[in-house]
């Protein structure tokens, strides 16, 4: 009986000894490619328990124009029966604005699966982007602004900040002509914090076609008109991801303007900027047509400048 009981104990002793057999360690690979486009696509793959689902967590920092702007963002995808993940995601938006150098640094993931989280993955970033292949159009150099025709906006990282400009003919004894526009908007802000900074928004390069003798607004005097509006972008996280930007001394409006023929008469300028978000009319881009909110006086119907007379 004695020696019956101790070969239970012997049994028991070396079923508690038996050491458990530890969770293996997920495996992940994260790579970022950007295009002058500024548009980015993140991919995702690894190894992981199989079925699990996964989230990836990713931020890295692009800097343009000397502005940090950081990015953060989420995957998520399912492991197969195997373990194996992968997802891509194209066709994502970087901030600021990739008419000049652009540089990408700082890059670091995370993985959850369940309850847990694994950290310290590394991302393959993009090389050095030179975006500024060709200089813009030749041509006479305006600006306008500060202005701050939408007073004080409070703007979250992701609005959508929409620029747009409307000029006019000071006289009508042009000739037909082409009129190309190359601008940008520069938008200051404030942190909670007091620290200062600015972003930028690139309206392209546009060409107008205005006929002889024209004397009206183009391409439209309609505020609310989607042609008034020039490009859009989206508001980087300039003082830090979830953090308000207060924008009150207004934008600044900068263009290269050229006439083809050049009919030697002179252009009143005059722009607008809007974030309707910042309005408390949803996170509207006002060129997206296919959202009627954009159609809305109140949501994307924004107040002129002053005007300026070319130089």
């Amino acid at each position: 009986m004695l020696r019956r009981m101790a070969m239970l104990f012997a049994m028991v002793a070396g079923l508690v000894s038996v050491p458990a057999t530890p969770v293996q360690a997920s495996t992940m690979t994260v790579t970022v490619t950007a295009t002058c486009a500024c548009q980015y696509t993140v991919s995702v793959s690894g190894q992981t328990e199989p079925g699990g689902i996964v989230t990836v967590t990713y931020s890295f920092t692009v800097t343009s124009h000397g502005v940090e702007y950081p990015v953060t963002d989420q995957v998520s995808t399912v492991a197969d029966a195997n373990g194996h993940f992968s997802e891509t995601i194209p066709g994502l938006v970087l901030p600021g604005s990739c008419d000049d150098t652009v540089e990408f640094s700082g890059g670091s993931a995370s993985l959850s699966l369940g309850e847990g989280s694994e950290t310290g993955f590394a991302i393959d970033l993009p090389t050095t982007m030179f975006c500024l292949s060709e200089p813009p159009p030749p041509g006479k150099m305006l600006q306008i602004g500060p202005s701050s025709m939408e007073g004080r906006l409070l703007i979250r990282p992701g609005d959508w900040i929409s620029g747009g400009y409307s000029f006019v003919f000071v006289n009508g004894q042009h000739e037909a002509t082409v009129v190309t526009v190359t601008s940008k908007m520069t938008l200051p802000y404030r942190c909670g914090d007091g620290t200062t900074g600015t972003f930028v928004i690139n309206l392209g390069t546009h060409d107008h076609d205005v006929p002889a003798e024209d004397k009206t607004w183009q391409p439209t005097g309609n505020a609310n008109s989607i042609l008034s509006w020039a490009g859009s972008g989206l508001a980087p996280a300039g003082c830090g991801p979830g953090q308000v930007m207060e924008n009150s001394k207004g934008a600044i409006f900068e263009a290269t303007v050229s006439q083809n023929p050049d009919t030697g008469s002179m252009l009143n300028w005059r722009f607008k900027y809007r974030d309707p978000n910042a309005k408390g009319k949803g996170n509207v881009n006002c060129l997206d047509n296919s959202d009627p909110r954009r159609a809305k006086a109140d949501v994307c119907g924004a107040s002129w400048s002053g005007t300026l007379r070319d130089p």
